[in-house]
Formats: C-alpha cells, structure tokens, sequence
C-alpha cells in the first residue's frame, strides 16, 4: 500500500473485516476513510467509490490496532531490560516499535523517571510532537511503594528502583498522589507486595490515602497485588484496578462477588508468566525488528529456565489459567494486559503473545482480540478506537491471515494503518536494522 494519508476518502474492499466486538466478523467488507476517521463499513458493493482512493485488501483480514493499557517503557533494549537504558530517545524507539507491531496506544503503569513519560505524553497531546510513527503514550507517572527498612529489599519492581516513590506514612501517600494529579497522570499505580518477605509492604491505611486522594482528583487507581489477601486490601483502598490476577490461594466467593459488584477491572497479566517456550524468537515479527545477538542471548536465558519462565515458576502460570476461567465464568471483568518491557516481554511483540495466552487459557480469537481492543480501549476511557465501526479513528491491522484459524496469525502483519494512514513499516524497519549493522561494526 502507498505510505501516506491521502487526501479526500479512501476505501479498503474486499476485506475480511473483525469488527472487534467479540463476534462480528464482515466478509468482502469495504471499509470508507475520510480524515482519518471510519466513515463506513459495509458488505460490498459500497456504491459508487469514483470519488475515493480504493485500496484492494483481497485475501486480507482487518481487525482493530492493539490497545494495551499495561506496560513499562523505555528500559528495555535489544531484549535485556535495565535501569541503565531508560531514556527519552528509547521511549520514543518503543512507541515506534509498537506501531511497526500493530499497536495503536500504550500505557506505562508507574515507572516514570523524572517525569519524561509525562512530558513525551503532553508533547503528543499538544501536537509539539507530531511523529505519526508513534503509539498514543498514556502514563501513570511515578508509582508508589512502601519506603523499606534497614535491611529492606525496595517493594518496586527491580528496573525501576529509583523511578518510584517510597512512602514513609500515609500522609505521604496522599501527598505524592496530589503531585501526580499535578501533573494530569492518566492513573495512579501502587505496590502492594512485600517481594517474598524481602520487602516493606504498604500498609491498608497508606492504600486507603492513595486512593482517597486518586478518587479526589477523578483518577483511577491501579493496584499490583499477587495474593487474594493484597487484592482484598486494594478493594477496601477503592482501587479500581488490580494490576495482576491473584495468583493463591484461588479466588475465593467473597473476592469473587466484590469484583463482580463494583465491576473491578482485573489485567490478565499471563504472557509475563508463561512457559519459556522460545520458538517464537524465530518468528519473522521478532527478528527483522531486533539483532539477532539479541534474540540468541534472551534464547540462551530462557533455555536455562526450561521449562520455567523467566519470571516465576510454570505452576504459578498453570494456576493463572485456572484462576483466570474462574473469574471469566464468574463475570469478572478482566482485561488484556501484556505487562510489556520485562523479562521476555519484548516491545510490540509481547502485545500478540498475550493474545496468545489468553486464547490457551480458554477465549476464542474473537475473544481475546476484543479483550485487546474494545475492551482495553474502554478501560483508558478512549470512545474513538478499539472497533472498526463508523466515527472510530482509522487504526487497522491489516493481517496476511485469519486469527481465527490460528491467534498467531495477528503477527502475519501486511500493513499498520494509523489513524488512516499507512505506516512506513519497511523504512522503520531499515532504520533499525541499520543501527544493528552500525553496533555490530564498532
């Protein structure tokens, strides 16, 4: 297809189009884009299309750009994640990664540095920052933990240590908070995990300051927790988010109902969890986008593992599946959630092996992409994408295959279409391969 935004109206036919909603799936479809903006959808014949720019999409299937409300950006390069990469330019690498991936909008959950998410977020929201290559960036700031004691692991995630505040008492809590409000942040995200009894944990009277201060200035809150008794602490807090699905004991009825009653939102979080299988590493999608050093070293560390993830234990991952049907079935609203920029959680590719997941864990395809597009875009309270429906945004994959035979297939990428226009995949792609070719020649 042409990389540019044309002018006037341009119409993609002859697709198979899923809609995104769970089960609409539109054969021979003809999709209108006027400015950006769906304008139609229909089976074919649309009419007379003299007027627009028509682009055959024959033997193509159409779905929704990926939504992924659950991340941390910026400090992964190549495939190792480390404090020591975080920057404003490796940002700016990863949103672009997620477009050439098929990822229309990100958001990193508390491990902002300094704030240069925040400015990069207002940047694009002011039009400052025009890159059309860029994923839409929503950000949490910087996340709170419970400040440690003498002797004390940090209760923050190990790459972004110094990124996060450390509560000394809830009057601090609610003080940070009111910074973080300060500075418009898309959500507040807080730790409450004491790392194994290595870590101070933030105690349910700082939980509940946090919240309370959240919920003054209309921002949601957003609790990582790994136990049903932290979950039960965040819901007393009023979070709105459990960050992870509680891993043990099982749910149990009480969590179950109180989820289900304030219509909590659970992130689905498994991908970060799953088995070290490492044949995807081989998949075009992964190394025409990253050096092949890189790939063989993340390969190496997770052969190691075998067949643990890289991340936890394979029957913690068997129990995230079981957990995950019990609260499907129970009509707890769980969410998408890839948990991007950790361990092999690999910047736009670690978005389609959630899908991934979620499909071995018992969606259809159709589900688990409307768990990864209206649903997650509903979550960030985004109205104009998610569907392919008229008066949503055009932001389309274009796949070589149908995902409903095989989930994979959402990696056979032909084209990315962002807000109607065409992404210059194989210039992104060069660019990067040039910069591999130029470390490989030092």
């Amino acid at each position: 297809m042409t990389h540019h935004h044309p002018a006037g109206t341009t119409a993609f036919t002859d697709a198979r189009v899923i809609v995104g909603d769970g089960t609409t799936v539109l054969d021979d479809a003809v999709i209108t884009v006027h400015d950006g903006l769906i304008t139609g959808v229909t089976r074919a014949p649309a009419g007379d299309l003299g007027a627009a720019n028509v682009v055959s999409l024959r033997g193509k299937t159409v779905m929704p750009a990926l939504v992924n409300p659950h991340g941390h950006i910026g400090y992964m390069r190549g495939t190792v994640c480390d404090p020591a990469f975080y920057s404003r330019d490796n940002i700016l690498d990863h949103l672009r990664r997620f477009v050439y991936h098929g990822v229309s909008t990100f958001q990193c959950l508390g491990t902002d540095w300094n704030g240069t998410e925040v400015a990069i977020r207002d940047e694009q929201r002011s039009g400052a920052l025009a890159d059309p290559d860029l994923a839409t960036l929503f950000t949490a700031g910087s996340g709170l933990v419970a400040a440690p004691t003498a002797g004390q692991a940090s209760g923050a995630p190990f790459f972004a240590v110094d990124a996060v505040h450390q509560v000394t008492d809830p009057a601090d809590g609610r003080a940070f908070v009111r910074e973080l409000a300060g500075q418009g942040v898309d959500a507040v995200k807080f730790w409450i995990d004491d790392r194994g009894g290595a870590a101070a944990k933030l105690s349910p009277e700082a939980c509940r300051e946090i919240v309370d201060e959240a919920h003054r200035h209309g921002i949601k809150a957003a609790a990582h927790i790994y136990t049903v008794e932290d979950a039960k602490t965040a819901l007393d807090a009023g979070a709105d988010i459990l960050a992870h699905m509680p891993r043990s004991p099982e749910p149990d009825q009480e969590l179950i109902d109180r989820l289900v009653d304030r219509d909590i939102a659970v992130f689905t979080s498994m991908s970060v969890q799953g088995p070290a299988r490492t044949g995807w590493l081989d998949d075009p999608f992964v190394r025409e986008t990253l050096p092949d050093a890189a790939i063989e070293d993340l390969r190496t560390r997770m052969r190691a593992r075998e067949p643990e993830p890289l991340f936890d234990t394979g029957e913690t991952f068997r129990r995230l599946q079981q957990n995950f049907a019990t609260l499907h079935q129970a009509g707890v609203r769980l969410v998408y959630s890839p948990d991007t920029g950790v361990f092999a959680q690999l910047p736009g590719v670690a978005e389609h092996r959630e899908l991934e997941a979620l499909v071995e864990a018992g969606l259809s395809p159709l589900e688990a992409i409307e768990f990864a597009t209206r649903r997650s875009s509903r979550l960030l309270g985004l109205t104009d994408r998610g569907v392919i429906e008229a008066g949503r945004r055009a932001d389309l994959l274009v796949l070589d295959a149908d995902p409903r035979d095989d989930i994979t297939n959402t990696r056979r990428i032909s084209d990315v279409v962002l807000h109607g226009r065409v992404v210059d995949r194989e210039r992104l792609r060069r660019q990067w391969q040039a910069e591999h070719e130029d470390v490989r020649a030092r």
